[in-house]
């Protein structure tokens, strides 16, 4: 018998940012309702005004559905800018093995806004 040990994790694909400091990424993944996994989209978006760089994370965002999914999240911070520290948050937001990530693409900042689901939706049809 011969057993496999000592993984290693390897990279599949890239993801190039020109301007993280002012960037929209759209990722796609899965999400877990129960025992179900389903795909889902996780957004970042970042914006840099006068040093001060604004981080807006959300999802997961299922395609077609107006309304939040019940794991639904949203986190919104603001930093000094530090290039480090957006990297790190790009990184860590693309990496998290939770979402199994397969692809992201940048997009712009108005077609991610467009993807937050609506609140009002959401309650409508509890």
């Amino acid at each position: 018998m011969i057993f496999e040990f000592n993984a290693t994790r390897t990279f599949t694909d890239t993801l190039q940012i020109d301007d993280i400091g002012n960037c929209a990424i759209r990722c796609e993944g899965i999400m877990q309702e129960g025992r179900i996994k389903m795909p889902a989209e996780y957004y970042l978006i970042t914006k840099t005004v006068m040093g001060k760089t604004g981080i807006l994370k959300f999802g997961p965002v299922v395609p077609d559905l107006c309304e939040m999914q019940s794991t639904f999240s949203a986190a919104f911070k603001k930093i000094n800018y530090k290039e480090q520290a957006i990297e790190h948050e790009i990184d860590m937001f693309i990496n998290d093995g939770r979402k199994a990530i397969t692809k992201a693409e940048e997009i712009t900042d108005i077609e991610a806004f467009d993807a937050y689901p609506s609140a009002e939706d959401t309650f409508e049809n509890l």
